[in-house]
């Protein structure tokens, strides 16, 4: 069990939906550490901060890495694919690729590993429903990706940063797993792991109830990496619950200044209504906050592990 320090409640989010009123704030007590505020963005007076996307296109995903890429803060230097994500390898190194292209981004190297873990869970297919729309109306990507696999473009992008970097990862941590196993000696290089995932004093978002997808879906890679000795943020859904998607965001998108990046994710919305149908949470989204520090952010330190095996599999406790 390693100590991990979780989000609790975004305090300030997405424009109107700021607010500087802490009344509401939900304190939960695992008796370790007091809940406390924090906030990243004293760490970027230095210059950008090298992220390592690890990611699996979906609608809230690909606003997290748009964000991301987007973001005076950061520079992104790699972004690695699970097998285990909802796009799988092909379809998310195309999308991908088409997103880099369209914000002029290409230089930036991407990498999957399509060996699938032999534990590894699959997701539902009512998940993977248009899942080839995401590439809809992108433009075609040059170049090739990355001719290594995911853990070690994961683990060359680190040791070449100049300086620690952040692993940004909302997908099964299969490939930051199988990164950590193979090349240990770069966790020393690691600055910090945002990871959506996890639900830690609130119900899971799983069939079953008790766990959360990210990390149910494989388990053993979650362990892994919470184990590894990395500072860990874990926006796990004690936070994202209060961040549910607005019924106006399809309009605020058709509303706003339409950029290449705001017509894509406008289109993605109309093509996937389940967005602002209620179920939609800003999970990504809350996670590439996190990363740039651009809003303060309610946690605490708790220790916390993964179940891998049996019934509670993917239970963060």
């Amino acid at each position: 069990m390693k100590t991990v320090r979780f989000a609790l409640l975004a305090l300030a989010v997405l424009g109107s939906a700021c607010t500087s009123d802490t009344s509401t704030t939900t304190t939960f007590s695992t008796g370790l550490v007091p809940t406390q505020t924090t906030s990243t963005t004293s760490q970027m007076a230095s210059g950008p901060t090298p992220v390592i996307v690890d990611y699996s296109p979906t609608v809230s995903d690909v606003a997290g890495l748009m964000y991301l890429l987007s973001h005076p803060g950061v520079e992104v230097i790699a972004i690695s694919l699970p097998v285990t994500g909802e796009a799988g390898c092909a379809l998310g190194i195309e999308v991908t690729m088409g997103i880099l292209a369209m914000l002029d981004r290409e230089h930036v190297p991407v990498a999957c590993d399509p060996e699938v873990p032999p534990d590894a869970k699959t997701w539902p297919e009512e998940f993977l429903e248009k899942q080839e729309n995401l590439a809809f109306g992108l433009p075609e990507p040059g170049g090739d990706a990355y001719p290594g696999v995911a853990s070690d473009l994961i683990a060359e992008a680190t040791l070449s940063a100049g300086q620690p970097v952040t692993i940004y990862a909302v997908a099964p941590l299969t490939n930051v797993a199988r990164a950590f196993d193979a090349h240990p000696e770069i966790v020393g290089n690691v600055e910090a792991i945002v990871i959506m995932g996890g639900a830690v004093d609130v119900p899971g978002n799983t069939f079953s109830g008790n766990a959360e997808w990210n990390i149910f879906i494989d388990p053993e890679a979650a362990s892994t990496v919470l184990e590894s000795g990395a500072p860990i943020t874990l926006v796990s859904l004690d936070a994202t619950n209060d961040v549910p998607v607005p019924d106006w965001y399809a309009t605020a998108l058709s509303r706003a200044e339409q950029s290449d990046q705001i017509a894509y994710l406008g289109r993605l919305v109309r093509i996937f209504p389940s967005v602002t149908s209620g179920f939609f949470y800003l999970w990504d989204e809350l996670a590439a906050i996190v990363v740039t520090g651009d809003v303060e952010i309610t946690t605490e330190r708790a220790g916390l592990t993964v179940i891998a095996q049996g019934s509670e599999s993917g239970r963060t406790v």
